[in-house]
């Protein structure tokens, strides 16, 4: 289904939403201050080594150090594993021939694999790149294995191999298109052609080639002259993320809200993918754009543990270190005489609601999902194939175990970027940690987006913002020049109030 692309900036903060119709399907967040690690390239110091786990810990200067498992041969990691099939992109993260890695008939090695990387040493230096945001109680996890994405292709340095986007599938367009890179590579780097690839034009792919190469040669250059640990390449932001990986023929539009985003995009668009340029629509509305469409309000459920169906059923949303953990109740449906049938409809039911679930809230890692107890065996495969098609429009890897006869589906969604719910929410300093509460700064954008309406309207002489002194802190540190606009727009002055008394959640905002 086509979709479009929403993004709104404020001087903080830059949200994306990815809409099918009208209907949010993905959302995505990122803090000016805070652009998270994954895809970062670091030069980290090894201080300790574990070879009874076959890793090491690398410092990287991020405050906790980083844990780098070691491989016996470099699996495929970042964005070039989602482009491959679960084969190809070994799930089981090994790599190697014969563990459904380099040994798939559709990922083909382009030179000798390069010997198993010798052991590491403590105060050793390393390149590593991140591979998983760091966890509250774990540091990022790296790789050794540098992926660099382009438009049509993921640049693997390091790793000797040659695939192509499982989404191709055409024999033919398969082996162009791997013709038209494989006589280029480097010795000893490879390559994956991404789904954007698809009947693009072989210099293309050579243009992409050639600079994310020289790209390369630029980061191990610099990186000679850094002393560890060092940040040594960063990763695009989340505009030109978005359009690299979303904005594809499957996209209808892409709407940005600031002057400056469409410059920038522009200019990247005309860079890199010029026949997609005409997508690219600067929103001018006084109207924010996100309320334009309705996203706000879907937005704001995202954290919600409880997710109604429209049947009156339910599934329950539950993290835990370990895992995220998803119950499927009835709830206020009772169905007619028949509670195999009661049950069948609403796992059904949820089962495509999971699926959407998973996707928008980027839930990643182990997942259990807990359906209804049935008796009949045909209705558990009718209820996993459910499952499995809803899951089947995810881009992410993932690897679903049948459901067993207690109504239980284990399955693990690959997480490359840190999702919605640790992005979105701090430890409760209420409860030390045992629950959650919404985190300053989306308080703070929530406040910045109601004064906003308030000082529109002629009948406000200004407002007067009272809430806990960490939200105002807040507000005064990272959205000081959202603040200072809003003031110099309206010709009206927003005051700030410090009360001790406050709940961290709840603000006042009074009109003068």
């Amino acid at each position: 289904m086509a979709y479009t692309l929403l993004v709104s900036t404020t001087p903080e903060e830059r949200r994306v939403a990815l809409l099918e119709g009208a209907t949010l399907r993905e959302f995505y967040t990122e803090y000016r201050y805070d652009r998270g690690l994954v895809g970062n390239i670091f030069k980290g110091r090894v201080v300790r080594v574990m070879p009874g786990m076959n890793a090491a810990f690398v410092e990287i200067g991020v405050g906790r150090a980083a844990f780098l498992q070691m491989e016996d041969l470099p699996a495929i990691h970042g964005p070039a594993r989602d482009e491959l099939s679960p084969a190809e992109g070994d799930p089981d993260g090994r790599g190697g021939p014969g563990t459904g890695g380099w040994g798939d008939p559709e990922v083909e090695t382009v030179a000798a694999p390069a010997p198993g990387p010798a052991p590491l040493a403590v105060d050793q230096d390393v390149l590593v790149q991140v591979l998983r945001p760091p966890t509250p109680t774990k540091g990022p996890r790296v790789t050794t294995t540098i992926s660099l994405a382009g438009r049509n292709l993921v640049f693997l340095p390091r790793t000797p191999v040659l695939g192509v986007s499982r989404r191709i599938e055409d024999r033919a367009e398969r082996a162009r298109l791997k013709a038209a890179v494989a006589s280029l590579l480097p010795p000893g780097a490879g390559a994956v052609i991404r789904t954007a690839a698809l009947h693009r034009p072989e210099a293309e792919l050579v243009d992409d080639l050639r600079f994310l190469a020289a790209l390369w040669q630029r980061i191990e250059q610099y990186a000679e002259d850094l002393e560890a640990p060092a940040l040594v390449h960063e990763d695009l932001d989340l505009l030109l993320r978005t359009a690299r990986d979303l904005l594809t023929e499957g996209c209808d539009r892409m709407v940005v809200d600031t002057e400056a985003d469409y410059d920038r995009l522009l200019q990247f668009v005309d860079s890199f993918m010029p026949e997609m340029t005409g997508l690219v629509e600067w929103y001018r509305d006084p109207d924010p754009l996100f309320e334009r469409h309705g996203i706000e309000q879907a937005v704001s459920g995202l954290l919600n543990r409880t997710v109604w169906l429209k049947s009156g059923g339910s599934i329950v949303i539950d993290h835990a270190e370990a895992l995220t953990a998803i119950d499927v109740n009835t709830g206020r449906y009772t169905g007619k005489a028949d509670p195999e049938e009661t049950a069948l409809k609403t796992n059904l039911e949820a089962a495509h609601e999971i699926g959407e679930q998973l996707r928008l809230r980027n839930i990643g890692g182990l997942v259990v999902i807990d359906f209804i107890d049935m008796r009949l065996p045909e209705n558990r495969q009718k209820v996993f194939d459910a499952l499995r098609a809803s899951l089947a429009r995810d881009k992410a890897v993932m690897d679903v175990v049948p459901m067993s006869p207690l109504g239980l589906v284990e399955l693990s969604r690959r997480r490359v970027r840190e999702g919605l719910f640790a992005h979105l929410t701090e430890p409760c300093p209420y409860c030390d940690g045992r629950g959650w509460i919404r985190s300053v700064e989306q308080t703070c954008g929530e406040i910045l987006r109601k004064v906003t309406r308030e000082l529109a309207s002629s009948a406000v002489r200004g407002v007067r913002i009272q809430a806990h002194p960490r939200v105002i802190e807040c507000l005064i540190d990272n959205y000081r020049l959202s603040l200072a606009d809003l003031e110099t727009t309206a010709h009206k002055p927003i005051r700030l109030v410090r009360r001790e008394d406050q709940h961290l959640e709840t603000y006042s905002i009074l009109r003068e």
